[in-house]
């Protein structure tokens, strides 16, 4: 990644103010954010109370359903990789897709596996957080 912060405290919140980032870079435009469902459990019940808090529609569904005719409603999207189930996924095509609409791609990563699997910025996230 081009810049790097250690500041937040875990994984949800990190994933979370990615949301609201996301959110901000259209200056409140694009009110939709698509949450994959495979995000650990916790980390979507941060990103749906931030989005409540800030009045983002928030949808939460498989990255396969993403609903691309709607796309320029959307301020961005947040996948984990590995994820819930334990699933490794190359989102490559999927960041190349979605940055020719201008979505903020963040992927929430686990630092050691990015050590064997291709990272988040090799995916073409904009943002990438996690745990370690």
């Amino acid at each position: 990644m081009d810049v790097a912060n250690a500041s937040l405290l875990d994984e949800a919140t990190a994933a979370a103010e990615a949301c609201q980032m996301s959110y901000n870079v259209h200056n409140g435009k694009r009110n939709k954010y698509f949450c994959s469902n495979s995000l650990f459990p916790q980390t979507i019940a941060v990103i749906k109370t931030k989005c409540h808090a800030l009045g983002i529609d928030l949808v939460i569904d498989d990255v396969k359903n993403f609903d691309w005719d709607e796309i320029k409603n959307y301020s961005g999207m947040i996948v984990q990789n590995p994820d819930n189930f334990g699933s490794v996924h190359d989102y490559t095509d999927l960041g190349k897709k979605i940055k020719e609409h201008k979505l903020v791609f963040t992927i929430i990563a686990d630092i050691l596996g990015n050590t064997i699997f291709k990272t988040p910025g090799a995916m073409g996230a904009d943002i990438a957080c996690g745990s370690a």
